[in-house]
C-alpha cells in the first residue's frame, strides 16, 4: 500500500538535513549546489538527488536517501500566490492568508471554549488529539503556562523518527486567547503563533493565526501540507471533546 501523503511530509519534517534545506529556501531561491553545500553533497551526488519536473518543481533528498520513497518537492519556478486572502477549505477546516507573512486556520466545534482552551494548554489532553499523521505519539508534552512559560513537545514514530517543537508563552487569557511563540530548532524560522477562541451557542470558533518573519518563509511552509494537516489534527480534537467533561 502506497505511503500516506502527509506521513511522508511530516517524516520529512524530522529529519534535520530536509528542515535546514527548507529554511535555506525560506530565504528565498537557491541552486542546488547552493542548497548541497552545508552538508558536504558532491556535484554527482547533487545530480543524483535532485531533479526538476516539467512543472518547475525541483526534488530534492537528503545525502543518502533514495529520491525515490523520501524526498521533499519544493516548487522554486512556480507563479508567487496572490497576497490578497486565498481561501482553502479541508472538510470544516478552513486556512487564508490575509497578508504575505500570515495563515489562518479556522474551524468550528462542538464544545464551549472553556473545554477548546483546556485541550490546547493541558497536558494532560494534547497528546490524545494534537498527533499529525497515523502513527505517530507525543511522548512529551512539557507546558508551563504562564508569561514567560515555555512549552516543548516531541512526536514519534514507530520507527524511532522524532519531531520537536518549542516556544514561549507570550499571551494567556483564559480561555479566549493564547499567544506564544513556535521554532522547530535549527535554522528553521521562529513564528508568532495566536490560538483565539470565540463561543456562540455551545459552539466555538478556533483561529489559529501564524505569523512568519517573511512572505518566503510563509510560502515554504505552505507547501508542506500543513492544511491538510490541520484538518487532521482539528478533526481529532473535534471528537476529543466529546470525551471531555
Amino acid at each position: 500500500m502506497a505511503p500516506d501523503p502527509l506521513s511522508t511530509i511530516f517524516a520529512a519534517l524530522a529529519d534535520p538535513t530536509r528542515r535546514a534545506i527548507l529554511a535555506r529556501l525560506a530565504l528565498g531561491e537557491a541552486s542546488v549546489k547552493e542548497l548541497a553545500a552545508p552538508f558536504a553533497i558532491s556535484p554527482p551526488a547533487e545530480r543524483r538527488r535532485s531533479r526538476t519536473s516539467p512543472t518547475g518543481s525541483k526534488t530534492i533528498a537528503a545525502s543518502g536517501t533514495s529520491a525515490s520513497h523520501a524526498s521533499t518537492t519544493i516548487c522554486l519556478n512556480c507563479k508567487p500566490r496572490s497576497s490578497k486572502v486565498v481561501a482553502k477549505h479541508s472538510a470544516a477546516t478552513t486556512l487564508t492568508t490575509p497578508s504575505d507573512r500570515e495563515i489562518v486556520i479556522t474551524r468550528v466545534v462542538a464544545a464551549p471554549r472553556r473545554l477548546v482552551f483546556a485541550a490546547y494548554t493541558n497536558s494532560e489532553h494534547l497528546p490524545h488529539w494534537m498527533l499529525g499523521p497515523e502513527g505517530w505519539t507525543m511522548p512529551v508534552c512539557q507546558i508551563d503556562l504562564r508569561p514567560g512559560g515555555a512549552w516543548h513537545f516531541v512526536w514519534r514514530r514507530a520507527d524511532g523518527t522524532e519531531m520537536a517543537m518549542r516556544g514561549v508563552y507570550q499571551e494567556i487569557v483564559p480561555p479566549e486567547r493564547l499567544v506564544s511563540t513556535e521554532s522547530w530548532g535549527g535554522d528553521w524560522p521562529e513564528t508568532l503563533n495566536t490560538l483565539g477562541l470565540t463561543e456562540e451557542d455551545g459552539k466555538t470558533t478556533i483561529t489559529q493565526r501564524v505569523l512568519y518573519p517573511s512572505k518566503e518563509a510563509r510560502d515554504a511552509a505552505l507547501k508542506t501540507g500543513m492544511l491538510e494537516g490541520a484538518s487532521q489534527g482539528l478533526a481529532r480534537l473535534d471528537e476529543y471533546l466529546r470525551t471531555m467533561v
